[in-house]
């Protein structure tokens, strides 16, 4: 999947990647996550002006991944939790007498 960003067009180009496969040593239970984001300062000035935007990007770009992979694998864990719940209650409900 990959997306570019519209706000801040016209100063920034934010190109980021995202790629979902299954895991080579579990394929059937775990699932890779790649993402990549290719950040270009496109205002005019100094260098050190535009580096400055990039970097300043990119450390905002990496605290907003790492908060949404954070809230991803939350997410997750709820799931598995009520799954886990679900499984358990259809078994003691096959397990009860009529």
């Amino acid at each position: 999947m990959c997306s570019t960003n519209l706000t801040w067009a016209d100063l920034l180009s934010v190109r980021e990647t995202v790629i979902y496969r299954p895991s080579a040593s579990a394929p059937y239970a775990r699932t890779e996550f790649e993402q990549d984001a290719k950040i270009t300062a496109l205002c005019g000035g100094w260098q050190k002006v535009k580096n400055s935007i990039e970097q300043a990007t990119v450390d905002r770009f990496s605290q907003n991944a790492t908060r949404g992979r954070e809230g991803f694998e939350m997410v997750l864990a709820m799931s598995r939790k009520v799954f886990a719940q679900e499984r358990e209650q259809r078994q003691l409900q096959q397990r009860a007498p009529m």
